[in-house]
């Protein structure tokens, strides 16, 4: 489910106002503050992924705080994971203080008092995970989660961030059982940042090797179409023996081969099918994919699809209009 909200829809005289019941309303009860006058520009996107909430906002810049009083007449169940996209952004919170860049991530307890601002334009991503799940991967007495960068040059938060943007990627496709899964390998991510996870070693190196898999299999992904692209060079780019690099594929349905053999396919299905790429030979298509012998391309296609590229490609030429794939 998404929900969507801007000032857009308000009268421009009302914008601030109707900012600060939807932030209590979608976000925490707030006190937002601005010093300027005139109209407001800000909106809000909110998406529920089974027990995470994940909300996007961007909006002019002003002096955010939840004091005492609000929390006091709205507690959070939730902890909360910030990843500052654009600009910078800084906090307060008992007496530390910290700025965001973009790709750093803050994590903190929203229950405890703090103040937050932007020079800029305030333009974030912020998940909402259940108190229980994420304490239940801290250490026993840790006390208050109070606030923590994790900044661009630490290794935990890219495993962070890679594991978020999978989420959001693919969630529709999880079951809830996945779902809540995935979630629980976050919420082991997170505690392992904050280096006070319980001493179970095994339940935080999986969730590691499941974040690192997400890193690798999203390169390969986006490099498919290289034809140099072996597990050797992805495996010494990411500092991994050989062995580690398809042990980490154990994790998953595939191999490593198997998987680049699939999403080369799935690119070349979708040229295959796109209407700007007609004009392209099915040969053409393949290499463009990352095959480097056209009759491997040939077989595996139609392995994978149950014809040849050339049979699809005429199959869709001779669809009615309103049976043709839809693309953007």
């Amino acid at each position: 489910m998404v929900m969507e909200w801007s000032t857009e829809s308000a009268p421009p005289a009302q914008r601030f106002d109707q900012w600060r019941e939807a932030c209590r309303e979608h976000v925490y009860a707030l006190t937002p503050k601005r010093h300027t006058r005139g109209p407001f520009k800000g909106a809000i996107t909110r998406r529920q992924l089974g027990s995470l909430d994940v909300t996007d906002i961007v909006c002019e810049g002003h002096l955010v705080q939840r004091r005492d009083q609000d929390i006091g007449e709205r507690p959070s169940d939730t902890y909360y994971v910030y990843l500052q996209q654009r600009g910078r952004a800084w906090f307060e919170q008992q007496g530390q203080r910290c700025v965001a860049e973009p790709g750093d991530i803050v994590i903190a307890d929203p229950n405890i008092a703090f103040s937050t601002g932007t020079d800029g334009t305030f333009d974030f991503r912020l998940w909402r995970i259940e108190r229980a799940s994420l304490r239940a991967s801290l250490a026993p007495h840790s006390g208050e989660l109070t606030m923590r960068r994790i900044g661009r040059e630490q290794a935990n938060r890219a495993l962070i961030t890679s594991w978020l943007d999978a989420l959001l990627h693919h969630h529709a496709g999880l079951s809830s059982t996945s779902l809540e899964l995935a979630c629980g390998t976050l919420c082991s991510l997170v505690g392992q940042a904050l280096n006070t996870t319980i001493g179970l070693p095994e339940p935080a190196r999986l969730a590691r090797r499941r974040a690192l898999l997400q890193r690798v299999m999203r390169q390969v992904e986006l490099r498919s179409s290289d034809m140099e692209l072996t597990p050797e060079r992805v495996a010494r780019e990411f500092g991994l023996s050989l062995r580690t690099l398809h042990q980490l594929f154990e994790l998953s349905e595939h191999s490593f081969h198997e998987f680049l053999t699939h999403t080369r396919l799935a690119h070349a299905h979708a040229l295959l099918c796109a209407p700007s790429t007609q004009h392209i030979g099915t040969a053409e298509i393949g290499f463009a994919a990352g095959f480097r012998e056209t009759s491997t391309f040939y077989r595996r296609f139609r392995q994978r699809y149950g014809d040849t590229p050339g049979a699809m490609r005429k199959g869709i030429a001779t669809m009615a209009p309103h049976e043709k794939p839809v693309f953007p």
